[in-house]
């Protein structure tokens, strides 16, 4: 699969499924707008928010790297110890701090 056709499938995902996450995360935080009679909580309520949040990450990640997801994790999969968790490490903090910056920027 060429590089081209993996970002623009990457992009699609992102914009499809980030967009229902967003609707779904506005539901949550406004509930009186939630257009349903059936309001899902618990392990339903997590799937359905967490389901579309996880395909929109694999959709960014091959948008940015390119490559299809699989050939990401097969590349994460073969580095050292030390290597997976520099990164991990590395992921969390940056991650943590565009979520905490983007709270503050939005609030």
């Amino acid at each position: 699969m060429s590089n081209a056709t993996v970002r623009l499938r990457g992009l699609a995902l992102t914009l499809v499924f980030g967009g229902i996450f967003s609707v779904i995360a506005f539901w949550i935080a406004n509930p009186s707008s939630y257009p349903f009679d059936y309001y899902p909580a618990g392990p339903g309520g997590a799937l359905l928010i967490g389901a579309p949040g996880g395909a929109a990450i694999v959709g960014l990640i091959e948008l940015l790297s390119g490559k299809p997801f699989y050939d990401v994790e097969e590349a994460w999969a073969n580095l050292g110890g030390l290597q997976r968790a520099v990164g991990s490490l590395l992921i969390v903090v940056v991650g943590g701090a565009v979520a905490f910056t983007a709270v503050a920027v939005l609030v």
